[in-house]
């Protein structure tokens, strides 16, 4: 296979190499990883341990930037009714979420009985 493949067979050479073989412990070393085939926007490579001869197996990496996914909302992007019922509350601190955890880690196994039951007609 040529090497018209550019930077990215090299970023993902580098990513494996920080991986490690879960037979032996030992990192993925850079001929170990191998590319199996390229088509526009993918990569395919097998990864093995040069080591103890074990594969990681074969992956199918994309290359192509993704599109950007919606962001969460941030509070200037609320809407009207969101502003409405929410900017009067108090934010939410660090002891908020402890206090959180610790509620539910104390509903026990049984904790779907704090749930109401749905009144049936």
């Amino acid at each position: 296979m040529g090497s018209d493949h550019g930077g990215g067979f090299q970023a993902i050479q580098e990513y494996f190499q920080q991986k490690s073989c879960r037979f032996c412990s030992r990192p993925f070393r850079e001929d170990g990883i191998e590319l199996l085939r390229q088509e526009p926007g993918v990569l395919v490579v097998r990864v093995t341990c040069n080591a103890c001869g074990n594969p990681l197996g074969v992956a199918i990496v994309g290359t192509s930037p993704r599109r950007e996914r919606c962001k969460p909302k941030a509070f200037g992007e609320w809407t009207k009714r969101d502003k409405e019922r929410l900017s009067d509350k108090p934010k939410i601190t660090y002891d908020d979420v402890l206090c959180a955890h610790e509620f539910f880690d104390n509903l026990g196994a049984d904790w779907n009985k704090h749930i109401p039951q749905s009144q049936q007609q």
